[in-house]
């Protein structure tokens, strides 16, 4: 968050003042244009590491912009979207999308355009990297209220697939309806997290980020002069400013009914760093209540020519139930015929050293999956500790899975007498499949892929593996269970 008191441009006068809280996403350098830094950042953080082999073994984290101007990204609209049949929700087709850096005017522009709606009372979902934040809590007052539905989620218009930002800016601002997915794949930080909780009902759909860190105050002239001021006035303008703004922003979370435990997170994070709430988190505060969850099946192209299906679900583990663990399922072509699934399953603490095996149950077939080597992966939940497992499955199957109304993963072990049996909806999947299928059309027919994992035990280091998030390993766990071959176009061993 950054606060900033701004100076008129008239030299020598200090005659107002405007707070702003900005957290850009700072993890990955690989993006010039700075409309898209933010969305594709989000993406990549969430589900990429560098190739196996690669000297950058972490993150890079670009140098801090030394200007506010590269602070700047293009300010937030509002638009209205529509989408298949429970898109946004039970019975829920359209939504209120808002995307950008919230300024000054930004609430101002919200209540013009809930106006223009009249009587119609639809939700809002936030992609954000935040913005003023006086305007994100004028904006949080606004969804009180009108007793709004908020959540973080990204809109993707239809008409935007394959056009260039500009184009897809003119479109969200063209006043139509626009048909559009909404993918759960996004991220509301600093600011956004203010103006979300002002909602009555909060939806943070797992793989959503909400990320938080202090606020800083920065000092400058409108017209770029030199300030007429010395060190130590700006200094303690600083601190008076940024005294201020504290005290108001904790009022507002205490307003909004919201555990204050949420800003004195904040406030002892680094303004340089941000912290993304975990789940148990994120339901501690009161943000969002709902615990074990699954978002909607989506599938987002990562990078050209490279398209993940994804699903993302919290369940309850632990003694008593009383932890909630991240999971996702990633799927990705290898060939024509065949995708390649990865469960990324997060440890709870009631991970015991019990040999267990997994199966995947689908369109009333089974498929065993092979793995278990261990991982830290910040980028799905910060701290946890997951578990890798995987197989190859056919296209045709998972087409046939997606008619279905859900699938089921079975987990055994020698501690139970019955599988433990996570059942999870098929939402979305037809369409994911649908994207999947004609992404895999322009793969080999019979590719050589790497299908288990070399005789020392490690995890694969090619083909899928590869690209699988993985931003720091732990240690290999012994119970990996795959053989080293090809796909070949062979018969997968299903059940």
């Amino acid at each position: 968050m950054t606060a900033m008191a701004i100076l008129s441009a008239r030299a020598g006068s200090l005659e107002g003042q405007a707070e702003s809280c900005y957290a850009p996403a700072r993890r990955f350098g690989y993006f010039t244009r700075p409309s898209m830094l933010f969305r594709a950042a989000i993406l990549l953080a969430t589900l990429l590491i560098p190739f196996a082999g690669s000297a950058a073994a972490e993150p890079v984290r670009p140098a801090a912009p030394k200007t506010t101007a590269a602070l700047r990204l293009p300010p937030m609209i509002f638009y209205l979207a529509k989408g298949e049949n429970g898109a946004c929700g039970t019975d829920c087709n359209e939504w209120i999308a808002a995307e950008g850096q919230i300024e000054t005017g930004s609430a101002q522009q919200l209540r013009t355009f809930l106006t223009r709606l009249g009587k119609r009372r639809l939700p809002i979902f936030f992609h954000s990297p935040g913005g003023n934040v006086t305007a994100s809590m004028a904006i949080g007052r606004l969804l009180r209220e009108r007793d709004m539905t908020a959540g973080v989620s990204e809109t993707v218009p239809v008409g935007c697939v394959g056009t260039s930002e500009q184009s897809c800016r003119a479109l969200k601002q063209s006043g139509f309806v626009l048909p559009a997915t909404l993918r759960n794949v996004a991220a509301c930080n600093s600011a956004c997290v203010f103006a979300l909780i002002g909602a009555k009902d909060r939806y943070v759909p797992p793989g959503a980020r909400l990320g938080v860190h202090s606020s800083k105050v920065l000092i400058f002239r409108l017209d770029g002069g030199k300030l007429n001021a010395s060190s130590k006035q700006i200094a303690s303008l600083q601190r008076t400013r940024l005294a201020e703004l504290n005290v108001d922003t904790r009022r507002y979370v205490q307003e909004m009914k919201v555990d204050v435990r949420l800003f004195d997170l904040a406030a002892k994070i680094p303004h340089e760093d941000v912290h993304y709430l975990t789940r148990e988190e994120i339901v501690g505060f009161g943000i969002d209540l709902r615990g074990a969850s699954e978002a909607r099946w989506i599938a987002a192209e990562v990078m050209p020519q490279r398209l993940w299906t994804m699903k993302f679900f919290v369940e309850a583990s632990g003694e008593g139930k009383n932890e909630l663990r991240s999971n996702m399922i990633r799927m990705e072509c290898v060939s024509q015929r065949y995708a390649r699934l990865a469960y990324f399953r997060g440890l709870g603490s009631d991970a015991s050293g019990l040999r267990r095996k997994f199966e995947l149950s689908m369109a009333e077939r089974r498929i065993p999956l092979s793995g278990g080597v261990f991982f830290k992966v910040d980028a799905i939940e910060s701290g946890t500790s997951f578990e890798l497992w995987s197989a190859e499955l056919p296209l045709d199957l998972i087409e046939a899975a997606s008619a279905r109304d859900h699938v089921e993963i079975r987990e055994i072990d020698s501690a139970r007498e019955t599988a433990r049996v996570t059942r999870l909806s098929t939402a979305g999947l037809p369409l994911a499949a649908g994207m999947l299928r004609d992404r895999c059309k322009s793969m080999p027919e019979c590719p050589q892929v790497s299908a288990g994992v070399g005789g020392n035990g490690a995890a694969p280091q090619s083909g899928w593996a590869a690209g699988a998030m993985l931003p720091k390993a732990a240690t290999t766990s012994s119970n990996w269970s795959g053989d080293t071959g090809s796909l070949n176009c062979a018969a997968m061993q299903v059940q």
